[in-house]
């Protein structure tokens, strides 16, 4: 079933501003339910954001049989800016946190799903005429952001792959970032729910997923047996 994303102690009016805060915004194209709820995983009123459908059809807080996850990210207070509440029997599918419009994208493995990865090379790009008269393609405005930033990953990565690679040995969280930021786009995913359902496994899986978003390719180590 589909997680629930609590926002403690705000109120309906609220709702924009407060997620954008919490930086969850993203999560509320059209389609999402709220409910205010007198007690929530925060031990305070608030409000319970839902995707409401026959396979989804609660949004009550139940402590026995959700489990309810504090967002990495903290307020001022140091308290978590939102919860995530899992179905304990039920714990969400990719199909289900799809969104209704998806971009093109090879499915890659995360976890024990496959799921659709956009890439700078896959979005929507319309044909536009350059300067000599000759066509182009053009990733569409909405995705530019995308193309910008892998554009600049791409040329750190061919300046300093061997200390980047050291660095995500020891803490894959931009790499993650990143994969996460493209998964983003076809799915209602938020990083606690990623780690949940366990989707960010094999450091060499990992690394090539993210370096193949960027056009780059690992160079192929070859394990000697000693002799």
């Amino acid at each position: 079933m589909h997680y629930l994303l609590c926002l403690p102690d705000i109120k309906p009016a609220e709702l924009e501003t407060a997620s954008r805060v919490a930086g969850v915004s993203h999560l509320l194209t059209p389609g999402f339910d709220v409910l205010p709820i007198q007690e929530t995983a925060a031990g305070c009123q608030g409000l319970h954001v839902g995707w409401l459908s026959p396979q989804n059809p609660f949004m009550h807080f139940d402590r026995a049989k959700q489990e309810w996850l504090p967002s990495i990210a903290k307020n001022e207070n140091g308290k978590p800016r939102y919860w995530v509440g899992i179905w304990k029997d039920s714990p969400p599918t990719q199909s289900e946190l799809r969104r209704p419009y998806t971009q093109r994208g090879p499915l890659v493995q995360f976890g024990s799903e496959k799921w659709i990865l956009p890439t700078p090379d896959t979005v929507d790009a319309r044909a536009v005429y350059a300067d000599d008269g000759s066509m182009r393609w053009e990733v569409v405005r909405q995705f530019a952001w995308m193309c910008d930033e892998a554009k600049q990953l791409q040329q750190t990565y061919l300046e300093e792959l061997g200390v980047r690679r050291m660095v995500f040995n020891v803490d894959p969280r931009a790499q993650v970032d990143w994969l996460l930021k493209l998964l983003q786009v076809n799915y209602r995913l938020l990083p606690e729910v990623a780690v949940h359902l366990d989707m960010w496994v094999g450091r060499d899986h990992l690394l090539d997923v993210f370096l193949s978003t960027l056009g780059l390719v690992r160079k192929q180590e070859v394990e000697s047996d000693g002799r």
